[in-house]
């Protein structure tokens, strides 16, 4: 990785509609013009055609400022520049695993962190986002080119750039700029931006393609790309398209992650042990058993192990076969295929003003599968817990009359027989598995034209117009209508059985047995279990569609004053003016926006804003070892009303050896439309948010008060002397995670120090200190501090719906669904230091880059602090080296270190022992060997984690399908590449 503290400009921005072929191949028409015998390319095409030549047109991209400058002048903010040998060093087809190699960002979604099929989070498979300093991907600005560019994360779970939409052929480098931003690129700059440099002004044909895959197998993938360009008198056109394919790795494929493992710490001759438990019972046909308290019925007629003990030190979850192994259909890193086609021209119209065009489209596509849905017939069918009911009768029921499970249940009964009271579960393997798959359609359109309008002053505008189109489809899932019709049943008079209802008998209804009584009348007369027409009947496709539209346009005044201060260079300004607007719609099946689907009932969202903003920048000279820069930024929100930023920064070369460096700035984040607008997405709540978990008749206090005041909690201490929760009823509250209209900003104090030595030629060494201050944090409570705020009033004031975000069972109690609404309440602190050292040779290219965690801590409404450094994200060090290496004029190397201290799963006391809740520092090296086969021919091959690293098990918050955190381990293992890149003049 190459570092640069070059202060670079930004460019801007465009807008048409959604493409035709025509509009993309515009471009491509120049193509055929005879190349002018004296058309050159500009200095940036060096790197992508390694020639040197000049070009008329110079379109350069630069990161920190708008203000026209010298080539010498440098950075009051730190800029790490990833270099295309970084890129192309591992082989990715996704920018997004390169940039995670740099100690100060994370990734966000990846193929690995986001590979579920259910919840809102299945909308998202496929994308890939990137978060700087740990502050989340709307924190963190991607830009391309200088300019913003479309979300590509569900409208109603999210919002971010979706870096598998820009494929790695067309980068040429990625700026990363830390620290707050706003003022000079406007909201969602708080973490700092990463700006995607791409290439330009191709000349001749470009071929590239690769391949790899792991040594265990899994996770194979593929990339190939086709370049053409050609320059003109006055310009340069060229056209770019591609497919690569990230292949799936099954999490059954990996022994860390073959079975879903839950933790507890066990005293086995003294010592303290890891036992490691499968998920849950399998849910098979056969007789029904009677649980201990005599309420459940589950599939399978024999008793349950409760797992095996880890042994030698190795998870050892086989055995039995009564247990349902989740993960056995799960996947460590989701499959995806990108295609794309890309084009851009550069021209000039007079000798003082030149045009730029890209077009980009990308089409990706993923699919990811999960385990059968469970289904309870008294819960998800009949919606007792909600106020409905069975209407069967076990003593009278043809699903128990004769059985050995309906003789089971009635002697555990007693005199009330209604099946209401009874949990009953199946998992419906007759159905397949549960699968999604996304279509995801970006395109996106920048124009800009700049002015020269003297040698010190230039007018610069553009239009942007991004749109992300998403289409999902999902299946496995089934008609709660049609379930309560099949399992109504009557005798049909020839001795079986039919639905009861008569248009249901002619929708095609067919009668099921989910109960697994083989011997009931029912079971007796044929109805056993799923009938292939009962299938058909039941099961249903759900899914959704969705549109994402962003416009930015501006046009920015740049260049230098007629003044000077004691002598020194002109002062630098930059003014302009900015208006973007960001749209989105999304719409699900209308099953799911019915509730008649087994997933949580799904609104439709629509929404927008538009910001008009005004912004300045002065650049101040003061002497020869001094310089000022100034930004502020006025902004006109739709939603919020108005909001500013400023900006100060400091330049002191105080010698040729040292330089320091600094900046004080206020940034912003304004509410975006996920924020805003979302119907929320479903998880399941932590099972400690029901409060009342516990309260008896004597316990004191407002919770336990207002506890009683609701009458099942009531009627549930007056039967048994307390609320006791089962593990069932704690583990099963939905949570909808919904956005709130309401919201206004947040806020961050950013500042960083800095000093960069230069003490020899070729060599450089940065150390800058940070701190970020987060107020008004745009944030939602956890489940438990929620329900706690809202049953901690006086009596007289307590709503036990919690203002209708709340439903209880109001048979038993427990909190069946739960929403919880963004608010503006989190704190957040960070600070540390990075650290970076940069040497280049003329054979020889080395940099190291470190990142220290002092602190991030979260303080949320209720004025908890939660501490996260020392955590499996958080690490105190990230520590990363790469150089390259020409060892021959044919032959040359490069290889890349990334280090992670040891972290904790929790930092907070813990029953976890010590070798279940530490993490273990983790190290990986990188492999590339290129070989130039003609100076146009070069061919490589390479080895990712040479040392085969496996992830540590994670006791907490793993990833679906994972037991570990993959954002920050790498869970496919030792990886091997090859390819082939050819330059045609």
């Amino acid at each position: 990785m190459k570092f640069s503290f070059a202060n670079r400009s930004k460019s801007f921005r465009a807008r048409p509609r959604w493409p035709s072929a025509a509009l993309l191949a515009c471009p491509a028409l120049l193509l055929a013009l005879p190349a002018s015998s004296h058309a050159q390319e500009n200095p940036e095409a060096k790197a992508a055609t390694g020639q040197e030549q000049d070009m008329k047109v110079q379109v350069v991209t630069v990161t920190g400022s708008n203000i026209r400058q010298a080539q010498n002048s440098v950075s009051s903010s730190p800029i790490t520049e990833v270099g295309e040998h970084l890129i192309k060093g591992t082989a990715s087809i996704s920018i997004g695993d390169t940039l995670n190699s740099i100690p100060s960002v994370t990734s966000g979604l990846s193929a690995s962190s986001n590979n579920t099929s259910v919840g809102g989070d299945a909308a998202n498979v496929g994308v890939a986002t990137t978060s700087l300093r740990n502050l989340g991907s709307a924190r963190t600005l991607v830009l391309v080119n200088g300019r913003r560019y479309v979300s590509g994360v569900s409208a109603n779970t999210g919002y971010g750039v979706d870096l598998n939409s820009i494929p790695t052929a067309l980068i040429r480098r990625v700026d990363v700029l830390t620290g707050g931003q706003s003022a000079i690129y406007g909201s969602d700059a708080i973490a700092g931006v990463v700006n995607i440099i791409t290439k330009k002004n191709f000349s001749g044909f470009e071929f590239s393609a690769f391949g790899g895959g792991a040594e265990d197998g899994g996770a194979g993938r593929k990339n190939i790309d086709l370049t053409y360009g050609k320059n003109f008198e006055s310009g340069n056109a060229w056209i770019s398209a591609g497919q690569s394919r990230q292949d799936p790795l099954l999490s059954s494929e990996r022994p860390f992650s073959a079975y879903e493992l839950a933790f507890i710490d066990a005293d086995k001759d003294g010592v303290r042990e890891a036992i490691a438990r499968r998920n849950g019972p399998a849910h098979v046909p056969g007789a029904a058993l009677i649980a201990p308290n005599g309420l459940t019925i589950f599939g399978n007629g024999a008793p349950f192990n409760t797992g095996q003990p880890v042994l030698d030190g190795q998870f050892n979850p086989q055995g039995g076969g009564d247990w349902d192994n989740q993960h056995a259909r799960r996947y460590l890193v989701a499959p995806y295929q990108r295609s794309y086609i890309a084009s851009g021209l550069n021209f000039e119209l007079s000798p003082t003003s030149h045009a730029d065009i890209e077009l980009n489209y990308a089409r990706t596509t993923s699919s990811v599968a999960l385990e059968p849905a469970p289904v309870s017939v008294v819960g998800d069918i009949f919606r007792v817990p909600m106020g409905g009911t069975t209407g069967i009768n076990v003593a009278t029921s043809p699903y128990f009359v004769g059985s050995s499970a309906g003789r089971q249940l009635l002697a555990a009964m007693g005199a009330n027989t209604s099946l209401d009271r009874l949990q009953t579960f199946k998992r419906l393997s007759e159905f397949g598995d549960r699968t999604v798959s996304n279509e995801r359609n970006t395109f996106r359109i920048a124009a800009g034209l700049t002015n020269e309008l003297s040698d010190s002053l230039s007018l610069k505008s553009s239009i942007v117009y991004g749109v992300t189109l998403e289409k999902q489809k999902n299946t496995g899932d089934f008609s709660i209508a049609n379930f309560r019709n099949a399992v109504t049943i009557v005798p049909n008079g020839r001795g079986g059985y039919q639905c009861a209802d008569a248009v249901a008998r002619l929708e095609g209804c067919q009668p099921v047995n989910p109960f697994g009584t083989v011997d009931s009348l029912a079971g007796q007369a044929g109805v056993t279990g799923f009938s292939p027409a009962a299938i058909k009947y039941l099961m249903i496709d759900t899914g959704q569609t969705g549109e994402i539209r962003q416009t930015v346009v501006n046009s920015v005044l740049s260049g230098s004053l007629p003044w000077s201060l004691s002598g020194q260079q002109p002062l630098g300004f930059a003014a302009g003016v900015e208006y973007r607007k960001e749209q989105a719609e999304e719409t699900p099946d209308a099953y799911r926006q019915m509730g008649l689907s087994r997933d949580l009932q799904v609104s439709a969202i629509k929404g927008d804003f538009d910001v008009k903003e005004a912004f300045a920048e002065l650049e101040v000279p003061v002497a020869r070892w001094l310089s000022v820069d100034l930004a502020a930024r006025l902004g006109s929100y739709s939603t919020i009303g108005s909001a500013a930023t400023y900006r100060l920064g400091v330049n002191a070369p105080l010698t040729d050896l040292v330089r320091l460096r600094g900046s004080w700035s206020q940034s912003v984040r304004a509410p975006n439309i996920n924020d805003l607008f979302s119907n929320g997405s479903t998880s399941t709540a932590a099972a400690n948010t029901d409060i009342c978990n516990g309260v008896t008749a004597a316990t004191t206090g407002n919770i336990a008060a207002n506890c009683r005041s609701i009458p099942a909690i009531a009627r549930r201490i007056a039967s048994v002397g307390a609320f006791t929760l089962v593990a069932s009823e704690a583990n099963n509250t939905r949570l909808l995670q919904a956005g709130s209209p309401t919201l206004s900003e947040e806020t961050a104090d950013s500042v960083t120090l800095g000093a960069v030595f230069t003490p020899m030629r070729g060599l450089s060494f940065s150390a800058d200190y940070f701190d970020i201050k987060i107020k008004d944090g745009i944030t939602r409570d956890s489940s438990d501090v929620y329900v706690r705020r809202c049953y901690s009033v006086a009596p007289g004031a307590f709503d036990p719906t919690c203002g209708g975000n709340l439903v209880r069972d109001v048979n038993d109690g427990p909190i069946l669904n739960l929403r919880s609404p963004l608010i503006n309440a989190a704190s957040i602190t960070t600070r540390g230091v990075d650290l970076e050292l940069d040497y280049a040779q003329r054979n020889f290219n080395f940099a190291a880059y470190a990142n220290y965690l002092e602190r991030y801590d979260v303080t949320n409404s209720s004025g908890a602090v939660e501490k996260f450094m020392g955590r499996v994200l958080f690490p105190k060090w990230r520590l990363a080296f790469n150089g390259t290496y020409n060892v021959t004029s044919k032959f040359d190397l490069f290889a890349q270190v990334r280090h992670r201290s040891a972290t904790r799963a929790f930092l907070e006391p813990t029953n976890l022992s010590p070798e279940l809740n530490r993490f273990k520092s983790a190290s990986y090296v990188d492999l590339r060997f290129n070989y130039r086969i003609t100076d146009a021919v070069h061919a490589y091959v390479g080895v990712n984690n040479v040392g085969d690293v496996q992830p540590d098990i994670n006791p907490r918050d793993a990833a679906t399908g994972t037991n570990t955190e993959p954002r920050a381990y790498d869970v496919i293992g030792r990886q091997y590449f090859a390819g082939i890149n050819a330059k045609f003049r």
